[in-house]
């Protein structure tokens, strides 16, 4: 065999096609990110999150206690000291479940802290009254 029909043969073969390895990269990388996308820590899981609700300001639940950062609190519009609204909660349970809180925005954290825990006395729920406005555009 001559050079020439070696080099002959050598131009008449299909160039090599690279189709299948794309398509075993591409089902790897989806395997890949099926895998590596679903790992969740099993205690996220675990944690019941809070839930919202649309609640018109007219209606808004009850017994309702208004925490504005004075050391007044106000129970359902009436003010008290926060150690008379808490024997208040204690001595007339009238099958309350929980407390309504509704806090002031700019309340700080420690504050909101210290009222949790004083409320805990009354063996009560706590559930957070939160108000949803719309995005400003």
């Amino acid at each position: 065999m001559s050079l020439h029909s070696r080099l002959q043969d050598q131009d008449n073969r299909k160039p090599p096609d690279f189709g299948l390895a794309q398509v075993n990269i591409v089902l790897l990388l989806v395997l890949f990110f099926l895998v590596v996308g679903t790992i969740v820590e099993t205690s996220e899981q675990a944690v019941k999150l809070p839930e919202t609700t649309d609640l018109p300001l007219e209606r808004l639940p009850r017994p309702l206690l208004l925490i504005d950062g004075s050391d007044t609190w106000q129970l359902d519009g009436e003010a008290m000291t926060p150690i008379e609204t808490v024997t208040y909660l204690i001595e007339n349970p009238e099958n309350l479940r929980q407390v309504n809180l509704l806090v002031a925005q700019d309340l700080p954290a420690d504050a909101l802290f210290d009222v949790l825990r004083r409320l805990e006395d009354t063996g009560l729920g706590v559930a957070l009254v939160t108000i949803k406005q719309e995005a400003l555009q």
